[in-house]
């Protein structure tokens, strides 16, 4: 596991990494950029403090100071994770049309024994973004209830932050190298016979996101990591896809 993530920092050095990294970087912060004007301007508009003050103006008048003083406190965490999140998504979204690319470039420097795979289209692309977006959507506002709870008790938000995005990221980029080489089945197979690695280097990946400047870096790194995991397990005599 270790070993393989070694191997992704290294990857770094090779020219053409560099290049789709620069590119990943560039676009998710154009895109970060927007993204952040229109929700912030929506939230602007909408003005959530001066809502909150009037739902609770029929209080006493220390407890209307207690009530605006939570949900202060509420949405300063929200617009924190927002950010993040946001970033994570727009980049998550930007790099998926790079992934095949960086796989193949990988492949062709550590493991040049193979045959080339067959890549895959704009559509599959597309497609696959869409789906893996809409599920992290979906599974973190169902985990939500257990993020805000950690505003009080940290370790509970970290667990299962890390458990719903450990599964997350660790099954996206597995099917992004495994379907390069695999038949779905096969693939679905291999995912869960090594599960927990999968589940581990989802995590780290995620943890990867948390990190300023290192989150520029992510999904470059992510990619080649589950690379080198997968053929340190792939199974003999692996042919090429299609």
């Amino acid at each position: 596991m270790f070993a393989a993530l070694n191997k992704a920092f290294g990857d770094l050095r090779d020219p053409m990494l560099r290049k789709s990294l620069y590119a990943i970087a560039a676009w998710s912060l154009g895109f970060f950029i927007v993204l952040m004007i229109v929700l912030f301007g929506g939230i602007g508009a909408w003005n959530p403090g001066v809502w909150v003050e009037n739902q609770a103006s029929w209080l006493p008048s220390w407890m209307d100071w207690l009530v605006n003083a939570l949900a202060a406190i509420v949405v300063f965490m929200t617009w924190i994770a927002l950010v993040w999140f946001g970033f994570v998504v727009v980049s998550q979204n930007v790099a998926a049309f790079y992934f095949d690319s960086i796989v193949e470039r990988v492949e062709e420097l550590h493991y040049g024994d193979l045959p080339k795979a067959k890549g895959t289209t704009i559509a599959a692309d597309v497609i696959s973004t869409i789906r893996f977006t809409c599920v992290l959507l979906l599974l973190n506002m169902l985990a939500l209830p257990f993020y805000l709870l950690g505003m009080f008790f940290p370790p509970v938000s970290l667990i299962m932050f890390y458990l719903v995005n450990g599964y997350l990221f660790g099954r996206e980029y597995a099917e992004t190298v495994t379907l390069r080489r695999m038949p779905p089945e096969q693939a679905a197979a291999w995912r869960k016979a090594n599960g927990t690695k999968v589940w581990l280097a989802g995590a780290l990946i995620a943890f990867g996101m948390t990190v300023p400047i290192l989150n520029f870096l992510g999904p470059v790194i992510a990619a080649s990591f589950m690379t080198h995991i997968f053929h340190a397990n792939r199974p003999g005599n692996l042919p090429a896809r299609g």
